[in-house]
């Protein structure tokens, strides 16, 4: 369970992989502006992109089969969710459904290099 600046969402256990401390971010000029930079992690190089402002952690993260990191949310909560009644994919979190984060616009448009 994340918050972006004011929202919950959540990300599954096969999307988010581990919270590690943001590391030092190597800014790479004429990116998308959700491209926050690349940085080294475990020995590879990956993409660091930025959703909200938070800065305090780096969610890992793999989609389409790609390591990267997730800047931006602020990690509210880790464990198991009920799935919210008749609510598609989302969850049910202290009586509201929560959707999820749906990486895969974002991680389009900075494979795409569509700056926003």
């Amino acid at each position: 369970m994340v918050r972006i600046d004011g929202t919950l969402s959540f990300l599954s256990s096969a999307i988010a992989l581990r919270v590690a401390p943001t590391p030092r971010v190597t800014a790479v000029p004429g990116a998308p502006s959700e491209l926050l930079g690349i940085t080294m992690h475990e020995g590879a190089v990956v993409a660091v992109l930025a959703l909200g402002s938070g800065r305090a952690e780096m969610i890992i993260c793999r989609h389409s089969a790609e390591v990267f990191g997730l800047v931006g949310p602020e990690v509210v909560q880790v464990g198991l969710f009920e799935p919210a009644a008749g609510n598609g994919g989302a969850i049910r979190h202290e009586g509201q459904d929560v959707q999820p984060l749906d990486l895969a616009v974002v991680y389009g448009r900075v494979q795409s290099g569509v700056r926003s």
